[in-house]
């Protein structure tokens, strides 16, 4: 039995998750601060920590340094970027927002067991040697090992364009649909470059709110505004000499761009209150599913930032057209599922294949991965079955949803991407889920909660 602690304040939705982790069979034991878990209990004979990001702020107020605890997962109900950087750097396996619903919180309780269960890699005779081998191993460009899959044409082009880009100093914009693999195209550009031992940091900004997004990136002074009550030297900062990847930059506020400018043509940035700027060395790749040029047009995108980001451009393809990769990505998520969930690997067979090839993915590979691990969750010992991909109903739907979306975007012609998103939403909530609802939009449950939040739509109330 995995036996769990939880260090949180009495009233931290964190201590909710006791009753139902028990439940699953984790033996769970609670303590209100690390001083009382190091008086009755030793924490090193727990497999896995859970810990509230306020009790780490008070040892930081108390100057007492987070003692070694590894294999803990940290919850904040105030979660930010930066204070999520941070916490992964000091041996966080996990950085989640509070309140989290326990699905998400039971999985990644999961994966970060099974991280501890794993053996340990071999010792490398030195850190140089392991930063060497760890390029050498990304060079193979289309292998497991990668992380980025792919034998067709398409993709083998996309490779090449990536091995001369990779050693330049070049900014980068990646564009390609949702799902189709961005950020790890940005993270083989970095691991491929002469950057590779300094870090890249990696940056959502749709998921950032809009009044914090200047803070995140390039920092703040103490008391620069209500709730600045310490200094912060920002995500860019932390991105020196190495690479900075801005994820779906066409959410980026005209105000943020302004400030990103500067940095790109001075190579400096200058913090939020702050009177002095401060020299930093950085590679920019962004990344976009937008039409930047028509943001631009429309006044929602500067014009002089687009140009000097478009200087090197990759087009990813989506999956649908990928050809044989798409049977080559599926056997090999069916192996990872299959493992993850502790089931012996299945047999891919003709069935299963031909189902998969027959359909669109407008999610592209994340939800091909979604749909393989559901069917190897729901089907019996010994077989994988198409059925359980539960890809027909949705596909039935998916062709009835893209005629009315195709005849709505003609009636609103003119609008904003934005709000033909609210407008669709607002349209078809009372009669499809919230994943009904991403799917047909193209994008994941997170990144529908995520434009919610931003363009403040409400959910349906259900009675």
């Amino acid at each position: 039995m995995h036996s769990i602690m939880i260090i949180c304040p009495d009233n931290s939705p964190l201590k909710e998750s006791e009753k139902w982790l028990s439940r699953y069979g984790f033996q769970v034991n609670t303590s209100s601060t690390f001083e009382q878990a190091n008086r009755y209990y030793e924490l090193s004979e727990f497999h896995l920590l859970l810990i509230d990001q306020e009790i780490i702020n008070h040892l930081n107020e108390s100057n007492t340094e987070l003692p070694n605890t590894p294999h803990r997962i940290v919850l904040d109900a105030k979660a930010s970027l930066s204070t999520g950087v941070s916490s992964m750097a000091q041996g966080a396996l996990y950085y989640l927002p509070l309140p989290t619903d326990s699905e998400s919180l039971l999985k990644h309780v999961v994966n970060a067991l099974e991280q501890k269960e794993r053996p340990a890699p071999s010792p490398e005779p030195t850190a140089q040697a392991h930063v060497t081998n760890t390029v050498e191993e990304s060079i193979t460009l289309g292998s497991a090992g990668s992380g980025i899959i792919g034998k067709y044409p398409p993709m083998q082009e996309l490779f090449s364009d990536m091995r001369k880009i990779a050693g330049t100093h070049a900014t980068v914009l990646i564009r390609g649909e949702s799902g189709t693999g961005k950020e790890l195209v940005a993270k083989a550009l970095h691991n491929l470059s002469q950057r590779h031992n300094h870090p890249i940091i990696s940056v959502n900004c749709a998921a950032i709110p809009e009044n914090l997004i200047e803070s995140e990136l390039f920092g703040h002074e103490k008391g620069a505004f209500t709730g600045a009550n310490s200094s912060h030297d920002g995500l860019i900062y932390a991105a020196d000499k190495g690479t900075l990847f801005l994820d779906e930059i066409g959410e980026l506020p005209l105000e943020a761009q302004a400030r990103l400018l500067r940095v790109l043509q001075e190579g400096e940035i200058r913090k939020v209150g702050a009177t002095q700027s401060t020299k930093v060395n950085i590679r920019l790749i962004t990344a976009t599913h937008r039409n930047l040029i028509e943001m631009v047009k429309n006044g929602l995108f500067r014009e002089d930032l687009y140009y000097r980001l478009y200087v090197m451009e990759l087009l990813l393809p989506p999956l649908r057209d990928r050809g044989d990769d798409i049977s080559m990505l599926a056997q090999i998520l069916l192996e990872n599922a299959c493992k993850k969930h502790n089931k012996p690997v299945y047999n891919y067979n003709r069935t299963f294949d031909k189902a998969i090839r027959a359909h669109n993915w407008p999610g592209n590979v994340r939800e091909l991965e979604n749909a393989i691990e559901r069917a190897v969750i729901l089907s019996p010992p010994g077989r994988v079955e198409a059925a359980n991909l539960k890809l027909a109903s949705q596909q039935t739907q998916s062709n009835a949803t893209n005629l009315s979306r195709s005849t709505e975007y003609d009636s609103m012609a003119g609008t904003t991407l934005d709000d033909y998103f609210k407008h669709f939403v607002l349209t078809h909530q009372h009669k499809m889920t919230e994943t009904h609802l991403a799917h047909s939009l193209g994008i994941s449950r997170k990144s529908l909660w995520e434009r919610r939040q931003k363009l403040a739509i409400p959910k349906k109330v259900t009675s």
